[in-house]
């Protein structure tokens, strides 16, 4: 485990935070670091940026992400990694599709391969991250499309040659619900599972024996197909199945 000091700590909106902080590591586009702070656990980040300084955003949801948030410069955390597998090099026409806070997970690729980006949130309130150009859906009608973002992309897809995706798992389900069997883009997808130990070792983040922290967490569509538990049911910390709403296949 290594450990490092806070650069600078940028506000994006209401609860969602970019740290900058002081390292050398060397990763590529969609990798992430398991993050701990002490007295919390560790949680998986994706890095955001990954020039020097580089940074990870990422949304307050639990005690880790709050201690997180508070941190100031010069304080220090640590981390382990970067660990997974990386966005493929694209060539062509290249779309991004983000939802929630996948933005972050995709904002290190969209910085190294120019592409179309869709960003979709409830409200504009939501947003971060955001570029010059960049298609945007609100739930509300607040900035944008109105609509979620799929509606807004699911009509452009064959538009472009690779696709890059990254978002809560019901809606990259719709998205695949809508575009499989017609898509003609070579589409990749970084996942999102809970992840305890971020090496293979402990299964939580297993869908269909695919374990997303040690095989992704970047999959072809393809392979997503293959998962006939993506998008109907997750696992918690304890283990305990839960459905995501109306989960089916």
């Amino acid at each position: 485990m290594e450990h490092s000091r806070v650069i600078d700590m940028v506000k994006e909106n209401k609860d969602v935070f970019t740290l900058k902080f002081d390292s050398t590591l060397t990763a590529r586009p969609g990798q992430f670091l398991m993050i701990w702070v002490p007295g919390g656990r560790e949680i998986p980040m994706s890095l955001s940026n990954l020039s020097s300084p580089p940074s990870i955003t990422f949304r307050t949801f639990g005690e880790t992400t709050k201690t997180l948030s508070q941190l100031k410069i010069g304080d220090r955390f640590y981390f382990r990694g970067p660990y997974g597998n990386s966005y493929p090099v694209p060539s062509g026409k290249v779309a991004y599709v983000a939802g929630g806070t996948g933005l972050a997970s995709l904002n290190s690729m969209i910085l190294t391969y120019s592409g179309d980006v869709f960003v979709g949130a409830r409200t504009k309130e939501d947003l971060f991250l955001l570029g010059d150009g960049y298609h945007i859906a609100t739930d509300d009608g607040s900035l944008g499309f109105k609509g979620t973002v799929i509606d807004m992309f699911a009509p452009h897809v064959n538009e472009y040659d690779y696709v890059f995706v990254c978002g809560p798992e019901p809606m990259v389900k719709a998205l695949l619900d809508r575009v499989k069997g017609n898509a003609r883009s070579k589409i990749y997808i970084s996942l999102e599972r809970l992840m305890k130990c971020g090496v293979g070792i402990c299964d939580s983040c297993s869908i269909n024996g695919f374990r997303v922290c040690k095989d992704g967490t970047i999959f072809s569509m393809e392979e997503v197909l293959r998962m006939t538990e993506f998008g109907v049911y997750k696992r918690t910390e304890s283990g305990k199945i839960e459905f995501f709403t109306n989960g089916k296949r």
